[in-house]
């Protein structure tokens, strides 16, 4: 499955107010996002928030710190996708709005 990947001109800003370590966690936790974009019952990563037929808005969490993905994925027919990656929330901030 061919995944294509966009990201939201906020979220530049938010990886740009991470600390070094936090933006190393973030663009490997990234990586596994685009890797495996699904809910987590299909094998991916993310944690569904609102889900129909052809688009899913998950959120993924980076195990031992406070930061979340929040993005979408959104299927079409003949087996190609589009991630688009909205926001990374720190210390339990709320994510932006979608």
């Amino acid at each position: 499955m061919n995944v294509m990947v966009r990201y939201h001109p906020e979220y530049a800003a938010d990886i740009g107010r991470l600390s070094p370590l936090e933006k190393a966690q973030a663009l490997s936790a990234q990586k596994k996002i685009i890797d495996k974009p699904f809910k987590r019952s299909l094998g991916g990563v993310g944690k569904v928030i609102s889900e129909n037929a052809s688009e899913s808005v998950l959120t993924a969490r980076i195990a031992g710190s406070d930061l979340v993905f929040v993005y979408k994925l959104i299927r079409s027919r003949d087996g190609e996708s589009l991630l688009i990656i909205f926001a990374s929330a720190v210390n339990d901030a709320a994510p932006k709005d979608i």
